[in-house]
């Protein structure tokens, strides 16, 4: 500590904050600092469905599983092969959790979309199955379209 810090005689602190900010304090109601005393109401458990088929979850694990392959097969060397492992447990986390959170969820009842002439509800406005399965497989397809191209493409060039 600085000497002249040290030297500085001590004031003893206001009693009353009034007195310490005049006028910048404002009362506050009484707030319950402890809530481990007041009555808790029951939590009802998540009510969100995913209310996608099962269809569309393995149409984007195939869809993925295919990039992999085709970039596996275009790469083939240990390095590339250690990268698109890494990336293969990552797909399977992101797949996993969702697996993982369903079977610790109550259970869910089946999808309207397995119905014939059934829609999804959006916040825009309703989806025909062709539309949900178009708008959940786009980005999908198109990575496996990509791997497959990446893999043309190199067994052209060779």
């Amino acid at each position: 500590m600085s000497d002249a810090i040290r030297d500085l005689p001590a004031r003893p602190l206001p009693l009353d904050s009034q007195e310490a900010l005049p006028g910048v304090l404002v009362t506050l109601p009484h707030i319950e600092a402890n809530d481990n005393e007041a009555f808790a109401a029951s939590q009802q458990p998540e009510a969100r469905l995913f209310e996608l088929p099962s269809s569309i979850w393995l149409a984007m694990v195939a869809c993925y599983a295919i990039f992999l392959v085709a970039l596996l097969g275009a790469t083939g060397g240990a390095h590339a092969t250690f990268a698109i492992a890494i990336a293969g447990v990552y797909v399977a986390m992101f797949f996993g959790t969702a697996r993982v959170m369903l079977r610790t969820a109550p259970p869910q009842p089946s999808t309207r979309l397995n119905r014939p002439g059934a829609v999804l509800e959006t916040a825009f406005g309703p989806l025909a199955r062709a539309e949900v399965y178009a708008q959940a497989l786009i980005v999908p397809a198109g990575v496996a379209f990509f791997g497959v191209a990446v893999a043309i493409v190199r067994s052209s060039v060779t």
